[in-house]
């Protein structure tokens, strides 16, 4: 049986892996990707013995939102966010015994708070646990009276930093920066006296395009009291990925970008007031995607095409483990007697195997492979229809080798089949040979015998810095070429029926089947259209990512250039539109808000062929934002894609 959008709309996700700190156990959590109106999201915690096949077992009941697990690296126990002190409100810190492991948590900061705890670390030596959250109000009830004006990017809930002495020396919480500005993220130093902590201007996200500043707080205890130092170490500009990582006494790592579409690179730089940061590698060919400390060196998640591995960075260089026709979404590692040992959430559309945890180990300077599958997550996969996926490689018109992804259904000969192009989000992102039952419509559409495109066209993740800059005001240039060069060259090998064509996408994907529909002369069918850019202009003047927006779109409105976002909107040439349109927008997208479907439609009515209009709908789902959240949304939005696909392609 094919896969169907109720099973897609129910279906578990894992995330939150962490490692114990001698590397025997490993915590994550599982849940409902999407939960139904009105109701909470819920997790569970689980936990399974490193190397010992089908060892996972569930540790909390699932019906709060546990999350975020980590060991303390002494005791062994497991502290992590919840809402359990009342389903739905504001995460607080929690604790359950490595003894107890199933028993009943027990608060570590207050269930009486109304201002979250938005991340925690313990230190190394497992004495303190850092944590951040904003001020509580002087009233508990002060976010519910009326309130008559609003001022905009006022100061509002910034992140202060605070310490919890788990040894109980010292008693009740202690705030150790607090300052008017944005405590973002901080990380430990390895003898645990000192903590390097990130400034921004505010909480959202549009303050991280602007200087942010590291910075280090000295902790030091004389009888019960604390004794605070501060030290300004490097001011960024632009983009900082992930958090940082102090792995020896005076150094430590980070990822950084210059702009919005550029790789990031890894960078090192000494704990020193002033010290300048030094470029290390990655960001040329490949791009560096996600970094873990270990012991006194720096694991580097490496996007390399569609490849992923994990190299170690330090006193020795080399590749952990990485993919092989198969893809991970989330992975940690520990350096242990010598040797390395690394858990992931391995999946592969190759063997149709879903999502589970493995677990590896290897030596410095040999590649180690995931071996032992610790979990039997969704089990209800095997009874389906689960399409293959393979890899593509092909040429544009002008030279570049190209790669993408290729699905379709098991056992179906790759002859003349009925075609959807589903190009991925970002741009800055990629499609890899994952099997993860999520929104993305490649695996829906390809389970109900559709041959199914996926481009890395340029503006993705994993080539690095020149690929990736083709996105610097480039909508619909080369990213649309790549695009339209993959069914060529499909059509070229006799997998494509020409007459049978669509296109489908979300986010940016979205933004370019709106920029295919939109192109004189296009052979496209049908076109699925979901929370796109449609109008570059408009959009970076609403959008909560304005300088990502206006990084695309190639200037802003305010910037003193000449506007050149008109050039890649498709609301431009909304006249072309020959395909009839599904367009789906969440009410509350703050990223694409909804004038962006609106205004397409609009122009689509007053310009468009009337058969056209007429046969398009924009289907608005109430309380989404960007990503939807609710199960009985998700639900109809793929049911409405497959059947739009369908009507037009069958």
């Amino acid at each position: 049986m094919p896969i169907t959008p109720q099973e897609i709309a129910t279906a578990d996700q894992i995330n939150g892996l962490s490692l114990s700190f001698l590397g025997t156990r490993v915590v994550y959590c599982v849940g409902p990707a999407f939960r139904a109106k009105d109701a909470h999201k819920t997790q569970a915690l689980w936990i399974a013995d490193v190397g010992v096949a089908a060892s996972a077992r569930r540790i909390t009941s699932g019906l709060f939102n546990d999350q975020a697990p980590k060991f303390h690296p002494v005791s062994g126990d497991v502290y992590f966010l919840s809402d359990r002190h009342k389903a739905g409100s504001k995460a607080q810190i929690y604790r359950i015994s490595s003894g107890e492991f199933g028993g009943d948590p027990e608060p570590v900061t207050g269930t009486e708070n109304v201002r979250e705890v938005s991340t925690f670390e313990i230190s190394p030596d497992g004495r303190w646990l850092a944590y951040v959250s904003a001020d509580e109000p002087a009233e508990k009830d002060e976010e519910k009276k009326e309130t008559y004006v609003i001022i905009w990017q006022a100061p509002k809930q910034l992140g202060r930093l605070r310490i919890i002495d788990l040894s109980g020396r010292i008693k009740d919480p202690r705030t150790v920066v607090s300052v008017d500005q944005h405590v973002s993220s901080f990380t430990w130093s390895p003898d645990s006296t000192r903590i390097l902590y990130r400034l921004a201007d505010l909480p959202d996200l549009e303050s991280q395009v602007f200087p942010i500043s590291e910075n280090i707080v000295s902790i030091e205890e004389d009888d019960g009291d604390l004794h605070l130092a501060f030290t300004h170490i490097v001011t960024h500009n632009r983009v900082l990925y992930r958090n940082s990582v102090w792995t020896e006494p005076r150094r430590f790592y980070f990822l950084h970008t210059p702009d919005s579409t550029s790789a990031p690179a890894l960078w090192v730089c000494e704990t020193a007031p002033g010290a300048t940061p030094t470029r290390v590698a990655f960001g040329d060919t490949d791009d560096a995607a996600g970094l873990v400390g270990v012991d006194t060196e720096a694991a580097v998640e490496v996007a390399s095409g569609l490849e992923t591995r994990i190299d170690i960075v330090g006193s020795t260089s080399f590749t952990a483990f990485k993919t092989s026709e198969d893809a991970f979404s989330s992975w940690d590692i520990r350096k242990v007697n010598g040797k390395y040992v690394f858990v992931a959430v391995r999946s592969s559309g190759v063997t149709g195997e879903p999502e589970n945890i493995w677990s590896g180990s290897t030596v410095p300077g040999t590649k180690g492979v995931l071996s032992t599958k610790l979990s039997s997550h969704h089990e209800w996969v095997s009874g389906k229809e689960i399409p293959q996926c393979a890899p593509f490689s092909w040429s544009s018109e002008d030279g570049t080798a190209l790669e993408g992804i290729v699905a379709y259904p098991r056992g179906q000969s790759l002859k003349n089949l009925p075609t959807v192009v589903v190009p991925h989000g970002g741009p800055y992102w990629r499609d890899t040979l994952d099997l993860r039952i999520g929104t993305n419509y490649r695996n829906l559409l390809a389970s109900h015998g559709f041959l199914v495109l996926c481009p890395n066209y340029r503006g993705s993740l994993g080539r690095g810095t020149d690929f990736a800059r083709v996105a610097n005001g480039g909508m619909g240039t080369l990213d649309y070429a790549d695009i339209e060069s993959m069914l060529d060259e499909a059509i070229k090998r006799g997998y494509v029926d020409p007459e049978k064509v669509a296109i489908a996408g979300y986010s940016q994907g979205g933004f370019l089947s709106a920029w295919a529909c939109t192109r004189p002369n296009s052979i496209w069918k049908a076109g699925v259209i979901g929370a796109a850019p449609t109008d570059w202009g408009s959009l970076i003047l609403s959008s909560d990512l304005p300088d990502l927006e206006a990084d695309l779109g190639g200037s802003a409105p305010w910037s003193p250039r000449a506007p050149q976002y008109l050039q890649g909107s498709p609301i431009r040439d909304v006249k072309n539109v020959k395909a009839p349109l599904l367009l789906i927008h969440g009410e509350k997208d703050a990223r694409v808000p909804l004038t962006q479907a609106i205004g397409f439609m609009r122009g689509l009515i007053r310009e468009g062929d009337k058969a056209v209009s007429q046969a398009s709908e924009l289907v608005i789902y109430p309380r989404e934002g960007h990503p939807f959240e609710e199960r009985a949304h998700i639900e109809d939005q793929l049911t409405r894609v497959l059947a739009h696909i369908q009507k037009y392609l069958a």
